[in-house]
């Protein structure tokens, strides 16, 4: 197989492997969105449940309180009562301290009640913010699934199809260029690069003049000394109505 046959197949498969990268670029993307998604509506679920148990054991804590309160008020209105049947000054003042004690805790319990209220208002409304977020997106999943299935299924189905077409041109390709090319993909995406004028088309950078020289003679592909791809010579495209190039290997 010439250098000329070999550097069709190889462009060939550089770009083959571009829309490769390209499709799994997309697929990377779609999946990513879907899933971020996802991710986001099982956060917001995982909260909502959490803010839900924390007002309900605020609402239960209230209910104690209320039921405290309730009763306090009960036991002031028997300590006022004895106070009044009071016989001497003692029991007077013992059921007066009583009824003191007791205001101080009722207000207590009132306090505690007032800020379970102000507490549970903000919870709720934190839920309910969550819960309108949670349906938002929950319905953009469900309108969004369908498409993106369809668009995954369809951008796999050309992967495979890129991927069967590859392994038809690496079939064509000697074994040890092809292992060099695989060698320098990992490190680059492109591996591959043109020259017509001594410069690298890949990383723009002059190479040296007898290796261009050589090159020129299309014999065997060279190194890029600058970004280690694989060079080759190619002469520029002739402009229009004037006469082709010289063929440099019968120089």
């Amino acid at each position: 197989m010439s250098i000329r046959e070999q550097i069709a197949f190889l462009e060939e498969l550089s770009a083959i492997d571009s829309d490769i990268r390209r499709i799994d670029e997309q697929l990377d993307k779609q999946r990513g969105s879907l899933e971020g998604m996802r991710s986001e509506l099982k956060r917001l679920e995982e909260r909502l449940k959490g803010d839900r148990e924390t007002l309900a054991t605020m609402e239960k804590t209230r209910s104690e309180l209320v039921i405290e309160f309730r009763q306090m008020a009960n036991q002031i209105e028997r300590s006022r009562e004895k106070l009044q049947r009071s016989r001497n000054e003692r029991e007077s003042n013992a059921a007066q301290r009583e009824i003191e004690e007791l205001r101080k805790l009722h207000r207590d319990r009132e306090e505690e009640i007032e800020r379970l209220n102000s507490a549970a208002e903000g919870a709720r409304a934190a839920i309910d913010q969550a819960e309108a977020k949670r349906v938002e997106l929950a319905g953009a999943i469900d309108g969004s699934a369908p498409g993106t299935q369809a668009s995954l299924a369809a951008l796999e189905a050309e992967r495979a199809q890129r991927a069967e077409a590859r392994q038809q041109v690496v079939s064509q390709l000697p074994v040890v260029l092809y292992r060099r090319y695989e060698s320098i993909r990992t490190r680059r995406p492109v591996a591959i690069a043109r020259t017509y004028d001594g410069t690298c088309l890949g990383c723009h950078l002059s190479v040296p003049p007898m290796m261009f020289q050589k090159m020129r003679r299309q014999e065997e592909f060279e190194r890029c000394p600058n970004c280690n791809r694989i060079l080759y010579y190619m002469p520029p495209e002739p402009a229009p109505g004037s006469a082709p190039p010289a063929d440099p290997s019968r120089a």
